[in-house]
């Protein structure tokens, strides 16, 4: 499990919020996408096992 950090929690937070906006990976720099899945959201770092999150829908 990866550690996060306040700066992590506050990238996925501000993209799950304004999902248009480009937001950069506080760890690596790359893009945090956002996904929706069925009926939940992720948003997580683009680079492979690095930073993730999201919500669950019902």
């Amino acid at each position: 499990m990866i550690q996060m950090t306040e700066k992590d929690y506050e990238a996925l937070e501000e993209k799950l919020n304004d999902p248009e906006k480009a937001i950069k990976c506080p760890r690596c720099g790359n893009e945090i996408i956002y996904e929706k899945r069925g009926n939940s959201i992720a948003v997580e770092c683009a680079t492979p096992n690095c930073i993730y999150g999201g919500i669950r829908g019902l």
